[in-house]
């Protein structure tokens, strides 16, 4: 396929809010953005696209036949399925990346699918809250097409970085910094239930201010590792005394027990 050197040509497959958000902050005179959304019809999805100057299409063939460079933003669950509508439509000079939040064997799978067309791939991953930062959001890549995205899209003010040359090295990045958020979340909301349970929320919520220190996640990952391998057995047996408190308090305690297993699997392997 003939490339525009000038301007990007830059299609969505899924116009849903992360992606509106983005096209929605591009620079018009440096992309022409287009889309492809089986819900073309919905009324939110034709706002998107009026707010962010973007083009909606017809079929997955078109938007290929309109891009050099297609982003897959519908979901992890979908990603498999969307990279097999897209891939005979897809030639060499076109570079396909998958944004979707989803495992790294997902990310490696819609590479295969993708690259036998001879176009490249590149894995995405979304660090933040797109909505709160638009085209700006950062992104880290992998996959043999990370770079070519990347300079593709070099003055269009995107955060964009790459941080490896196989595809789902970049997934790993977002799924194992979710493992930590998204588990934080759900500890907090096993412990304030039960504390709420024992009316000792606010006392429970008090003590925690302050620990553990997370300015510097590698010395602090360096400590818990080392204290976990010498008193993991012991803190497994405080973690069932845990989960009979979370039980006794009529929640099922999923992550006391779980945190419990963990402890004790370093303990046995270290």
């Amino acid at each position: 396929m003939e490339l525009a050197h000038d301007v990007v040509r830059m299609g969505f497959v899924g116009l849903g809010e992360a992606a509106g958000a983005i096209a929605a902050g591009l620079p018009a005179a440096a992309v022409h953005v287009y889309a492809f959304d089986a819900r073309a019809d919905d009324a939110r999805v034709r706002e998107r696209a009026a707010a962010g100057g973007v083009t909606l299409v017809r079929t997955p063939a078109d938007l290929a036949a309109r891009c050099d460079v297609v982003i897959g933003l519908t979901s992890g669950s979908t990603a498999v399925t969307v990279a097999e509508e897209l891939a005979g439509a897809l030639q060499p000079g076109h570079v396909y990346a998958d944004w979707n939040s989803a495992s790294p064997d997902t990310k490696r799978r819609v590479a295969a699918v993708v690259e036998p067309s001879g176009a490249r791939f590149a894995d995405g991953a979304v660090m933040a809250a797109v909505p709160a930062h638009g085209h700006r959001v950062p992104v880290l890549l992998s996959g043999g097409g990370a770079d070519e995205l990347l300079r593709r899209c070099a003055g269009l003010g995107m955060n964009l970085r790459v941080i490896g040359a196989e595809p789902g090295q970049a997934a790993a990045v977002k799924m194992l910094r979710s493992l930590i958020v998204k588990g934080l979340e759900s500890l907090v909301v096993e412990c304030a239930v039960a504390a709420g349970h024992y009316g000792v929320a606010d006392e429970v919520l008090r003590s925690l201010d302050g620990t553990p220190d997370t300015s510097d996640w590698g010395a602090l990952s360096a400590y818990v590792h080392a204290r976990v391998r010498e008193h993991g057995a012991r803190r497994a047996s405080e973690l069932d005394e845990v989960a009979r408190t979370v039980s006794a308090a009529g929640l099922e305690p999923w992550l006391a027990e779980a945190a419990a297993r963990r402890m004790r699997w370093v303990a046995e392997t270290s």
